[in-house]
């Protein structure tokens, strides 16, 4: 992709730099996208056994559970999997919007082109290859499932996201990723239309759900570096995201 170097954005982080991990631990009752099975962990072996004295486990799990990458092929036809992604495409400036106040707290709220705006005219335009980061302050649900995916009487679901015209405006920006504190890009009452989506997605950009921790990262300054789980022919994976501040 275009736009700031991998090696420039590593080369900015200053020697005294901290790491703010944002991913969510996998657990056993984690939230799920409506109609997913959950993470599964089973103990098959402990350091005190005997025979094979190692601990191991078995575990199972979709592809998008926890804090995960969205691969381009997630939406589009043709679009790179997971392991295609390659590691300069995986690191870039970070860039934080705080929208817990725009959000206050509404499960279909949606980041709209005002907010995006609001934020260049304070910070300057949105380069190519930067991570946008957009924080609603949805994550301090994410303990408590039922409140993290909303379920109405009528069938449908409700969390933040991001509207169709918002999410056009970063993926014509070319920014390289865009990583929300919900469990999914598209508000949960609009999930399934997939706007922001494929906006994202179809820009050959990476989408990153379930992040956490964003309090921690400046609006501006820190770089991202996302390791998603390489699987053939995935079309995303759990994730291990820093922010290197």
């Amino acid at each position: 992709m275009s736009g700031i170097r991998w090696s420039e954005a590593l080369a900015s982080i200053p020697s005294n730099a901290e790491a703010v991990d944002l991913s969510w631990s996998l657990e056993v009752g984690g939230p799920v996208f409506p109609g997913q099975p959950g993470f599964e962990f089973e103990q098959l072996g402990r350091v005190s056994d005997e025979e094979i004295p190692l601990c191991y486990a078995r575990i199972a799990f979709m592809e998008h559970v926890g804090t995960h990458m969205d691969a381009p092929s997630h939406a589009i036809e043709d679009g790179r999997f997971v392991d295609e992604i390659p590691f300069p495409d995986l690191v870039g400036p970070a860039l934080k919007l705080d929208l817990r106040e725009a959000c206050d707290d509404l499960a279909d709220y949606q980041v709209g082109v005002p907010e995006l705006e609001a934020f260049e005219r304070r910070h300057g335009h949105i380069p190519a290859g930067a991570v946008v980061l957009l924080q609603t302050g949805w994550e301090a649900r994410y303990p408590t499932p039922e409140r993290y995916v909303v379920a109405d009487e009528g069938g449908g679901f409700h969390w933040p996201g991001v509207g169709a015209a918002a999410a056009q405006m970063l993926a014509e920006r070319g920014v390289r990723g865009v990583g929300i504190d919900s469990i999914g890009l598209d508000a949960g009452h609009v999930a399934l239309e997939l706007d922001a989506h494929r906006a994202v997605l179809g820009s050959d950009a990476f989408i990153l759900e379930n992040l956490t921790r964003l309090d921690e990262v400046p609006p501006t300054g820190s770089v991202l570096l996302a390791a998603p789980i390489k699987t053939r022919f995935g079309s995303g994976g759990p994730t291990r995201v820093f922010a290197l501040r």
